[in-house]
C-alpha cells in the first residue's frame, strides 16, 4: 500500500482549473496537505478518505514520491502545510 499525496484547496472549484495539464499548484491555493493510502490496482488514485477522514474527492493529487530512503511522505515545498493526524497516519504505515 503506498501513500498518495493530496492537496485540499482554499477553493474547491480550483481542482478542476488545476488538475488540468498537471499544472504546478500555487502555494496560495492550498489551504492543508492530506495522505490517503493508494486504491489498489493499476489506477493508483486515492482511497476515498483521507487518514484524518476527509473526502479525497475535491483533492488534487500531488505525483509526489520519496526518491531516497528517509524523505518524508510529502514534498518539501509543503512542510509549513501538512495535516498533523495524516503525517502521524503516514508515519505509522
Amino acid at each position: 500500500m503506498g501513500i498518495v499525496v493530496l492537496l485540499e484547496l482554499v477553493e474547491p472549484l480550483d481542482s478542476l482549473v488545476l488538475g488540468i495539464g498537471g499544472d504546478q499548484v500555487d502555494a496560495m491555493s492550498v489551504r492543508r496537505v492530506h495522505a490517503a493510502s493508494s486504491e489498489p490496482g493499476a489506477s493508483g488514485g486515492p482511497a476515498a478518505l483521507t487518514a484524518c477522514g476527509m473526502d479525497t474527492s475535491a483533492m488534487v493529487v500531488d505525483r509526489w514520491s520519496p526518491q531516497r530512503p528517509g524523505q518524508s511522505w510529502y514534498p518539501p515545498r509543503w512542510a509549513g502545510y501538512v495535516c498533523l493526524t495524516c503525517d502521524a497516519a503516514a508515519r505509522a504505515f
